[in-house]
């Protein structure tokens, strides 16, 4: 099922896109190469409109216990949802942070490792919701805030 924001993005990409191939048209002589250069920068706003409208999406870490934080870390690492240096780093922190008995025996290390981020308030976000660049932007996220806890 699509939610409201992807649903709106999607409008929103259609429409540009659309208004960019009716005056890429009117401009008559310009021809093909206007219509297209136009079409490919309504579609390409409307990509990066929709990205960051669906980055804000993206819960807070701010209520996530260092516990938690290095669980999602797990989830992400064994996911394989970081790639190279990242995915590197994210498996040294990682290495890191478990080595403390009151990480790993934590059930917000369990509750991450299963892709579940607390968010506050006894409620939680799942991962397994997010796709693609989301995925990849919470796990670099997460990455970003295992870090400041060494």
């Amino acid at each position: 099922m699509i939610n409201k924001t992807t649903f709106a993005a999607v409008l929103m990409a259609v429409g540009l896109a659309g208004a960019a191939s009716a005056q890429a048209q009117s401009w008559g002589s310009m021809g093909k190469d206007a219509l297209s250069s136009a079409t490919s920068s309504a579609t390409s706003s409307a990509k990066s409109a929709g990205m960051g409208m669906m980055s804000n999406m993206l819960p807070s870490l701010s209520s996530a216990s260092t516990s938690n934080i290095t669980g999602i870390l797990g989830y992400c690492v064994q996911n394989n949802v970081l790639q190279g240096a990242q995915s590197t780093a994210a498996s040294s922190v990682l290495g890191n942070l478990t080595q403390k008995d009151s990480i790993t025996s934590s059930s917000g290390y369990s509750a991450g490792q299963n892709g579940l981020l607390q968010t506050g308030n006894n409620q939680m976000f799942s991962l397994a919701n997010l796709k693609g660049e989301l995925k990849s932007k919470l796990c670099n996220m997460v990455l970003n805030k295992a870090q400041s806890f060494l």
